[in-house]
């Protein structure tokens, strides 16, 4: 262990910092939540498929041993997210009344999206932002695995959205770049590679980027600031001090767990049995003027048109095409110009005069009911398909919505006895 980290955990823990270094080398806290909306708490619990056991600190959190958990069904079908405990606290306290917009500015890899998305309304909007290109692919995989629809997946700088949204958003997510104390016994690397300057330079990236979440807020909008870090610098006094430059901002009292020396505030560690995350929620107070809120031009496309006509009972609904793509939503969304991966639903492109629907239009949630052709899966089925394999059957259209338990898993085409596999290459597994 670096010995400046060991000087440092003294004033994170006091008295329990020894107990902090035993349990170093414990195994790390492994967890999950449930995606509640793909469908009902009871119905997902049915569904897992492994071993776990409910976490004291939220009702749709839950630890586990299972090191393949992404080998799971319910995995595979999105009705869980793994994600560790302490970092599932983040959206706990959130009320979600008159809640319109949410902006998460750092998301990869969706865990503080997929989150805040199963506690609102099913119309609220989520523009969920990922500077790191690779890494919003990442992001761009788990909530189409998940099949959250009203969002707008973006790979801007945060400036770049605080030019489009100043003084709009309900609520921002900062979950930021940061040292990652907390996670050094899954990472021990972090330890390996320990350096004071490295938090110093991190303390001013925060306080950069808080400083960009304030100007997305309007009156009485939410900021969640997490980090899964220990250090002072990084948390209790970025916070301060963000209070002291801003004096319309006010911390919201959530809970006192851990170690935390700014009351109100969360900073959990292997103390908790769980791995390390600090949490504070702040309320903005003062009167703003937001800016004036561009939108996205829907357009006609008789291809799509007609598909959407012939396989689902959807009467009203808005199609946008960006870069070539065309993409569908049930509720208006902004336009947000350069740098987007994904307006809403993917539902496909033409090709050659043909319309090729995605497995995004097949995994959406608020579509599931309106498909009119579904087929599904028994569990024989179930293991062929997630594996790429055709299926033999006697049906009387060509596009099939394929369901297992009723739950979206994605699409397959048929014909003349033979249904066509159009899972994913990139998703399938050897059975």
């Amino acid at each position: 262990m670096k010995q400046d980290f060991f000087d440092r955990l003294k004033d994170y823990f006091n008295e329990d910092s020894e107990l902090f270094i035993k349990k170093l080398d414990d195994k790390y806290s492994q967890g999950f939540f449930l995606n509640t909306n793909k469908c009902d708490r009871d119905k997902i619990l049915e569904l897992i498929d492994f071993d776990y056991y409910k976490s004291k600190y939220t009702d749709d959190s839950f630890n586990h041993d299972f090191d393949s958990i992404g080998k799971s069904k319910a995995y595979e079908l999105g009705i869980i997210y793994p994600q560790e405990i302490a970092a599932s606290l983040s959206t706990k306290y959130i009320d979600k009344k008159d809640v319109k917009l949410v902006v998460d500015l750092c998301a990869a890899p969706g865990g503080k999206t997929i989150n805040i998305l199963n506690r609102l309304d099913k119309d609220v909007l989520c523009i969920t932002n990922e500077i790191n290109h690779t890494r919003s692919l990442i992001l761009s995989s788990n909530l189409e695995r998940l099949g959250l629809d009203n969002v707008i997946i973006t790979n801007k700088k945060t400036k770049d959205l605080v030019n489009q949204l100043e003084n709009c958003v309900d609520i921002v997510i900062l979950d930021a770049p940061c040292s990652g104390e907390g996670i050094i016994r899954k990472y021990r690397e972090i330890l390996d590679n320990y350096d004071i300057e490295n938090i110093k330079e991190l303390s001013i990236l925060q306080k950069e980027l808080l400083e960009d979440a304030y100007n997305l807020l309007n009156k009485d909008g939410l900021l969640i600031y997490s980090t899964c870090t220990y250090s002072f610098e990084e948390d209790e006094d970025q916070i301060i001090n963000f209070l002291n430059n801003h004096s319309d901002m006010e911390l919201i009292n959530i809970e006192d767990i851990g170690h935390s020396k700014l009351k109100g505030t969360i900073k959990m560690s292997i103390l908790e049995d769980t791995e390390g995350q600090f949490i504070a929620i702040l309320k903005k107070n003062s009167d703003v003027v937001s800016n004036k809120l561009n939108y996205l031009k829907p357009v006609k496309e008789k291809l799509i048109d007609d598909f959407i006509t012939d396989n689902l009972n959807l009467d009203n609904y808005y199609l946008y095409k960006y870069n070539n793509r065309y993409y569908l939503s049930l509720i208006p969304l902004i336009d947000l110009k350069q740098n987007v991966l994904r307006y809403g639903i993917y539902v496909g492109e033409i090709i050659k005069n043909r319309f090729e629907p995605s497995h995004c239009l097949y995994r959406s949630n608020s579509l599931r009911e309106y498909f009119r052709y579904i087929y599904d899966l028994n569990d024989e089925e179930y293991d062929l398909y997630i594996s790429g394999r055709e299926l033999k059957a006697n049906l009387d259209h060509d596009y099939y919505l394929i369901t297992y338990k009723g739950l979206s898993l994605g699409f397959a085409k048929y014909s003349n006895g033979t249904i066509k596999n159009k899972y994913p290459k990139g998703l399938r597994r050897m059975i």
